[in-house]
């Protein structure tokens, strides 16, 4: 049986080859994006011990700010303090660093230019330590000099002696510009170590840049005495220090960091595994088909094993050792490709936006466990039920002449209606009630999910043949239609392969093209508001603008209607954590909101005034003339307010808390941070907006959008999103379509004489490979109308569930479904290039002669 297994395997090579394929896209898709954590997650970690080599201890604050969210500044005093710690060596070094894209650089235009990717960074400057090396110039000295990073310099076209302009968010000064006294690089030639763009000025130009004080640190690097231990120092510092300041080793400070990193990195990598397991999944559905279809055609080869002796147990093993030896040979190509291509991937995302990150290359272990695990474990596990039937075969098998007998596919129907039925009541239930849970209605979307796909075969007849009378108009085109037919599972599963990718994409299109339309409906008719006054910088400390601007703006001709923003974002109601707005002008905001009042007059005449919408009165307790107490993030007092107006909360559940400007002195940031204004009936509006942008020209932080233009810029992002998530799919839709191949290939073997019989009695080459890609087609269309389907009817579910979270309106993607549609035409056509050949290449008498 074990030479009879290997002989088996070896004539059907190019069978079991697409299968093995399959298998080895979907390992390779796991190992690499498990390769690409591991191993950008190790060059994160070398570039921060890199940037950390020179520092033996570290001191930070144990506070976090609530403006810039950062640790909080530490003073002067404490280098004294340290400087008589046990173990320390010479004068502690205070750091003063900006983690939170406090200064930002003005561009030629006189703006801050939006930013993505890595941050540009402003610290002091303490001397040329390791890693930094100078190329030209020094570093600063008075207080009107600057020192760049050579990315930094470049960027910005800009050399030793050249004028820079800066501005920071605290600090009140506006524009300042600083002559280049200098431009460094890093060791190894680098001009960055990661991407980010650093510029030094001296420690009082920088305190008062990023703390907006002097006399303060963001951190203090200590050196320990020679015989004193980085952690023997880092004990003595915490003991002298206490528990107000955190205390790590350098070497303590770079997994610090590098981990934080890694968290990113991991939502990402859950990300990728996810579409990873799409693919294996898919990969299932093709080895299920392909097994079934070998056994189909081994029916009498393994009955006649079966009467010359060989066990139940034996033919059982036979095709399981057949699947064993495709699943180890996938598992191992399959973690090889992944290596390279997580090591591939982490040498792109290491030199994405000017990063110059070396691509360290790091195979973690559950990598290759689970390459080997999905390799061999998917293809046993398909195989499995294929190889129960093989050892089913009775003796007499091998005796008759007869076409496989079509199993029912009532089991399906019963197996799909176990799923179908609780994922439906699930569903039902959480978007019957106020408060659906996500787990929960993510569990019955699942269930319909499973039992849609199970519950294929059934539908498969009756919807192929609809189909294929479309293309009935020839004899080929009619048996392409009933021979697509003829075995209802074999066709549901190549389709279900097909299905998934389509389902998902169009349950993901229905919801994108729903948030899109949700917005662009509130744009029209809610926000009255024809442009914004908003910043644009890459910075966790919102831009401000001065509160004069408000006033001007009223004055500017064509303008009707100006409310100023100011947030609040760690306030407290009651004791919870909330995001409290004031306003100069609540009737205003409320206008241009399209917000409207459900009782009381909504005043905030006075400082203690309070306006909620409906959800925050029902979540608090409130009510019209009660009183609530707020503790906002920049004044630890706690202030009582009474409860002046209750805003509709309309269609979104989405809480609203205002208060009067006069209240954000207590804000941490005291500017107003948006404005929203409308225009009059007739006004010139971009004469207008030209005339609102030069009341700006001074501030590069904000400017004036186009309230219109946000709409765009959404179906950007989303449009962006779509892609990726297309892209992502992209090897799942490649293994489907490697599913249809290997099913017509298998039936075009099976059919051998069939096909035979059609040439003898004048069946031209070019009319079977008509047949046969009508059959492709048929099948395509339907995997792809199946997860239109299928993809419609979730995508609308989940509308529907987050019909009080803002997306309000249901719309449905045709173009995206129309595109799929096409697509699954051309995968028709040409999955069938090579089924076809191999049909047009049969010899006539052979094939009627073939058993």
């Amino acid at each position: 049986m074990l030479r009879a297994t290997f002989k088996s395997l070896m004539s059907r090579k190019a069978r079991l080859f697409l299968s093995a394929i399959a298998i080895i896209l979907g390992v390779m898709f796991i190992a690499g994006s498990l390769v690409l954590r591991s191993s950008f997650g190790a060059s994160i970690e070398s570039m921060f011990t890199t940037a950390f080599e020179s520092v033996d201890v570290q001191v930070t604050s144990a506070k976090t700010n609530e403006t810039t969210q950062q640790p909080e500044a530490i003073p002067e005093s404490v280098l004294a303090q340290l400087a008589g710690v046990k173990g320390v060596e010479g004068t502690p070094k205070g750091l003063v660093t900006d983690g939170a894209g406090v200064v930002q650089v003005v561009d030629k235009n006189g703006k801050v230019a939006p930013g993505f990717g890595a941050p540009t960074i402003a610290a002091n400057w303490v001397g040329a330590d390791d890693p930094i090396e100078m190329r030209e110039g020094s570093g600063p000295v008075s207080d009107d000099q600057v020192a760049l990073s050579a990315n930094l310099a470049e960027a910005n076209g800009l050399k030793v002696g050249d004028k820079f302009t800066v501005i920071s968010l605290l600090d009140s000064s506006g524009k300042q510009t600083f002559t280049v006294s200098g431009v460094f690089g890093f060791t190894g030639g680098r001009d960055t170590l990661g991407g980010e763009k650093t510029m030094y000025f001296t420690t009082p130009v920088a305190q008062r840049l990023v703390l907006d004080k002097t006399g303060v640190f963001t951190s203090i690097d200590v050196k320990a005495a020679p015989g004193t231990t980085d952690e023997q120092l880092r004990d003595n510092v915490k003991a002298a220090l206490g528990g107000d300041y955190k205390v790590q080793t350098g070497e303590e400070l770079a997994k610090s960091v590098s981990d934080q990193f890694g968290t990113v990195l991991d939502a990402f990598n859950y990300v990728l595994i996810a579409f990873g397991s799409i693919a294996v999944l898919v990969s299932i559905f093709l080895i299920i088909n392909t097994f079934s279809i070998i056994v189909a055609q081994r029916t009498r080869e393994l009955a006649l094993f079966r009467a010359m002796g060989a066990a139940r147990g034996q033919v059982l093993g036979s095709v399981l050792l057949e699947a064993l030896f495709i699943g180890v040979i996938a598992g191992v190509f399959g973690l090889g490709l992944g290596i390279l291509a997580g090591w591939g991937g982490t040498a792109v995302l290491g030199n994405l936006f000017g990063g110059q990150l070396t691509a360290e290359l790091s195979v973690p272990v559950g990598a290759v466990i689970a390459s080997l695990v999905i390799g061999i474990g998917v293809t046993i596990l398909a195989a499995l039920f294929p190889a129960i039937r093989a050892s089913r075969i009775p003796p007499i098998a091998a005796l008759r002449d007869a076409a496989n007998a079509i199993r029912p596919v009532w089991p399906f129907a019963v197996a799909g209606g176990l799923f179908l039925v609780p994922g439906a009541a699930l569903v039902i239930w959480q978007l019957s009630i106020k408060e659906a849970t996500l787990g929960v209605f993510a569990t019955g979307i699942g269930l319909l999910f499973i039992g849609a796909i199970l519950a294929t075969p059934l539908i498969a007849r009756p919807f192929v043949s609809l189909i294929g009378r479309l293309m009935s108009w020839s004899i080929p085109g009619k048996l392409g239609r009933l021979n697509s037919g003829r075995n209802p599972r074999r066709t549901s599963i190549t389709a279900v392969a097909l299905m998934i990718g389509v389902t998902l994409i169009t349950a993901i299109g229905v919801l994108a093209a729903s948030v899109q339309a949700s917005f662009d409906k509130f744009l029209e008719t809610s926000l009255k508001a024809d442009v914004l006054i908003a910043g644009t910088a890459p910075s966790q400390v919102p831009p401000t603008f001065d509160e004069k601007i408000l006033g001007e703006a009223k004055q500017v001709q064509g303008v009707d209607k100006v409310a100023g923003v100011w947030f609040d974002g760690a306030a407290k109601l009651n004791g919870k954590d909330v995001f409290v707005q004031a306003t100069d002008d609540l009737p205003a905001m409320t206008y241009m909101l399209g917000q409207k009042m459900h009782e009381g007059s909504g005043s905030l005449g006075s400082g203690t005034d309070l306006v909620v919408n409906q959800a925050v009165a029902k979540e608090y307790g409130l009510s019209l003339g009660g009183s609530a107490t707020i503790t906002f993030s920049g004044d630890p007092a706690p202030r009582t307010f009474t409860v002046s107006g209750i805003i509709a909360s309309g269609d979104s559940d989405d809480p609203a808390i205002y208060v009067s400007s006069a209240d954000a002195q207590y804000f941490p940031l005291k500017s107003p941070v948006q404005a929203f204004i409308a225009f009059g009936d007739g006004a010139d509006k971009k004469a207008v907006t030209d005339k609102l942008n030069d009341l700006l020209a001074d501030n590069p932080l904000v400017t004036v959008a186009d309230v219109s233009a946000i709409g765009d810029q959404m179906k950007s992002i989303i449009d962006i999103m779509l892609t990726v998530i297309q892209v992502l799919l992209l090897l799942a839709m490649f293994i489907a379509v490697i599913g249809v191949i290997n099913t017509l290939t298998l039936s075009v073997l099976e059919r051998t004489r069939e096909l035979g019989m059609l040439r003898a009695v004048g069946f031209s080459r070019s009319q079977v490979s008509g047949m046969v890609t009508v059959e492709s087609v048929v099948i395509s269309l339907f995997g792809a109308l199946l997860g239109i389907g299928v993809g419609v009817g979730l995508g609308v579910l989940g509308q529907r569930a987050l019909k009080n979270d803002f997306v309000t309106e249901l719309a449905l993607p045709w173009g995206t479904i129309a595109g799929y549609l096409i697509a699954a035409i051309v995968i028709g056509v040409l999955a069938a290039l090579i089924p076809a050949y191999r049909a047009n290449r049969l010899n006539v008498l052979k094939a009627i002669s073939y058993e």
